[in-house]
């Protein structure tokens, strides 16, 4: 793996190869945003990332940028979000409760906010 990671040009192959060898805690949230785009370990990745933002109590977290956040958890499978179907719940609750896309005002514009909303309402029908 080092001599590939070392002498390789190919960043995908390479980046693979480098997060195969980690455990989920160790993986960056770009990491986890990356394996969903990419399709590999999904099913790991959203665990991770859906129990860093229940951790935190917060759809903004960290440096993942969370209008890419929802938007990967929306286009994932009913199945699959089902299985988080409770923290989901939370995590959504706590967005309509608490008004949190209208408080992003600083860095969502309004085209924006109601992407993000479009966005969880595809995971509440999702888990419902």
């Amino acid at each position: 793996m080092e001599n590939a990671t070392q002498f390789s040009d190919m960043t995908l192959p390479v980046w693979h190869l480098q997060i195969t060898g980690k455990c989920l805690f160790e993986l960056s949230n770009f990491d986890l945003i990356r394996c969903i785009r990419q399709d590999i370990f999904t099913n790991l990745a959203m665990f991770e990332i859906i129990e860093r933002i229940d951790e935190q109590n917060t759809p903004f977290y960290a440096d993942i940028d969370s209008m890419e956040l929802m938007e990967k958890l929306s286009s994932v499978s009913s199945e699959m979000l089902s299985v988080y179907k409770d923290k989901l719940d939370r995590i959504v609750e706590n967005i309509e409760q608490k008004h949190l896309i209208d408080l992003a005002d600083i860095w969502m514009f309004d085209e924006q906010k109601e992407t993000y909303k479009d966005y969880i309402n595809k995971i509440k029908n999702k888990i419902q």
